[in-house]
């Protein structure tokens, strides 16, 4: 049985439901997320951890499944890094086990024609929960949530908090507990949420970015010659570029190529758009069009791909470089 990662997450006894359950994908924060809420809610059970190799060494699995636990009713099994090397144990074991019993297999991304994936989708007794990457919705929705105790949570906060984490639910898991710890007994405010978050360059590449996309010449020579552009940051500065390329082709996209609906899609676009952005955003929508967008996020691409490849090269270059020919919109070096 296939099910949707937000459901569960928002009502984590839903996998009590099943016999076993197989949670894999690319988003290594939902995993962390939906365990810790097992732990959580079985805190009167035995909990055991296996990784693959340890399956597949010795009959450990089989061995946990047949006896009792000494001091507990039940147990919970949770099984980690696993692909299609275990499948026959997994399906040995589950059809042996008892209701006393429960097994959470943890796995990376597994194809379509993975046997795992296939034992777990086409039984009504075993769940699947495919974790994707999050969108800028899904972690709108996730930061809202658990930071909905908290006073002065505003929409211009949540979008400081994914744009300064790529993105990457691991980064703001622990960025909203640095803010519930902080803010415990006071109201969030955007000053202090800059401080206890580290946030820094993003408002001098800000600058960069709306000059790049501006083609302001010479304003991006000044820029660059006066920035040290942080390693550590390097794909905080892919993502932030990416970030406004991606939301001019949905404005542009949605607005059929009609000028006159810019305005009014603005103001309904979810997540919101600071205030301060709204008029740099209108004037970079007047200079592009969707061919040329498009052939700036495929540059951007490219280049990520090149520094995760090439740990050598110096990341602050290849960033201004990248920086420069969105300026000029001439060919990209990495094409």
């Amino acid at each position: 049985m296939i099910l949707k990662s937000y459901i569960v997450e928002q009502n984590i006894g839903i996998l009590k439901n099943y016999t076993a359950s197989l949670i894999y994908g690319e988003n290594e924060g939902i995993k962390d997320d939906v365990k810790e809420k097992i732990k959580e809610l079985n805190k009167d059970c035995e909990i055991i951890t296996f990784f693959e190799n340890d399956i597949l060494k010795n009959k450990v699995l089989f061995e946990n499944i047949s006896n009792q636990s000494l001091f507990f009713d039940k147990k919970i099994i949770f099984l980690q890094e696993c692909s299609d090397k275990i499948f026959d144990q997994i399906e040995e074991c589950l059809e042996k086990i008892n209701i006393d019993i429960q097994i959470y297999v943890f796995s990376g991304i597994l194809e379509k024609r993975s046997k795992l994936r296939s034992l777990f989708e086409k039984s009504k007794l075993l769940a699947v929960l495919p974790c994707y990457e999050d969108n800028e919705r899904t972690l709108v929705s996730y930061i809202s949530r658990e930071l909905k105790d908290l006073k002065g949570l505003t929409g211009e906060i949540i979008n400081i908090i994914i744009n300064n984490s790529n993105k990457n639910r691991k980064i703001i898991k622990d960025e909203i507990q640095k803010i519930k710890d902080f803010f415990l007994h006071n109201k969030i405010n955007k000053k202090e949420i800059f401080e206890i978050l580290n946030i820094k360059n993003s408002t001098n590449f800000d600058e960069i970015k709306d000059n790049a996309l501006n083609c302001e010449k010479k304003k991006i020579n000044e820029l660059l010659s006066g920035v040290e552009l942080q390693k550590e940051n390097t794909f905080f500065y892919l993502n932030n570029l990416n970030s406004r390329i991606v939301k001019l082709q949905e404005i542009i996209q949605t607005s059929d190529g009609d000028e006159n609906k810019y305005e009014t899609i603005i103001d309904n676009l979810k997540p919101p758009i600071f205030w301060k952005d709204r008029p740099m955003i209108v004037k970079q929508l007047k200079k592009y069009n969707l061919k040329t967008l498009r052939q700036l996020a495929y540059t951007i691409t490219k280049t990520e791909i090149l520094l995760k490849k090439n740990s050598h090269i110096r990341d602050d270059i290849v960033i201004k470089d990248l920086v420069i020919n969105i300026t000029s919109r001439a060919p990209s070096i990495f094409s």
